[in-house]
């Protein structure tokens, strides 16, 4: 399973760089970088440090549009006794249209998560999509589909599993220059369930320049039943 997956991201990755090149005439480029950070002190809890940091590239070209992420979340404290969060995500997410608003989506997904059971856990998943809501304030679009999951377990076997994924986009245009994202997602299995949350409130300063409020959620009701939330101030720059 983990070759199979190696080797998922590596073609996929190629097949980027084929497709781009015999398509420049209609090539489309775009992509953002988001850096975000809190520290914080108090008499009790101490000094805590909070950083976030995500990075996505998208190529919309003829027949298929493709994001690839990478993002990592850290938040440092000064008690012994707790656990500090430490998480690394890289996925990739290629989607198919047919029809004005429907798509067939193609997803693949890497994490390690320093507070799971797991040294890391990756999945492929296949499904369907559709844009619910297209105006110039307000976009939703769902996509839903079975996957399988591979766990690397810190103290037992490797486990692979079916799952059922659940996703819901939703962007809201406040205005001109501001604009509010809610990103979610369920990945349920046999063995845990994940939920994730993001919500990002973005007000643009330049053009391609952003000042951001993110709130990131996670939930794990796996071994450990991990709940971790993450909010941060931080900058967003376009490209």
């Amino acid at each position: 399973m983990r070759f199979c997956l190696i080797i998922l991201f590596s073609h996929l990755g190629f097949s980027n760089v084929v497709y781009a090149q015999n398509n420049k005439a209609t090539d489309t480029w775009y992509g953002h970088i988001d850096v975000g950070y809190i520290a914080s002190m108090g008499s009790t809890s101490g000094s805590k440090e909070t950083f976030r940091g995500k990075s996505a590239l998208n190529y919309k070209g003829t027949y298929w549009t493709q994001t690839l992420t990478v993002e990592g979340v850290s938040v440092r404290d000064e008690i012994p006794a707790t656990n500090d969060t430490e998480r690394y995500l890289s996925s990739y997410k290629a989607r198919h249209f047919f029809g004005d608003a429907n798509f067939f989506t193609l997803r693949a997904q890497w994490e390690k998560d320093l507070l799971s059971s797991s040294e890391y856990q990756a999945f492929v998943s296949l499904g369907l999509g559709k844009e619910l809501i297209k105006t110039d304030k307000h976009y939703l679009k769902i996509e839903t589909g079975p996957g399988v999951r591979h766990s690397e377990l810190r103290f037992a076997a490797p486990k692979d599993n079916a799952i059922a994924l659940l996703s819901l986009d939703y962007d809201w245009k406040i205005s001109d220059n501001t604009k509010f994202i809610h990103k979610s997602t369920v990945e349920a299995g046999e063995d845990n369930t994940i939920t994730r949350l993001q919500h990002q409130l973005k007000q643009n300063i330049t053009k391609v320049v952003a000042l951001t409020i993110n709130h990131d959620y996670k939930h794990d009701n796996g071994l450990k039943n991990t709940r971790e939330g993450v909010l941060s101030i931080g900058l967003n720059y376009q490209f």
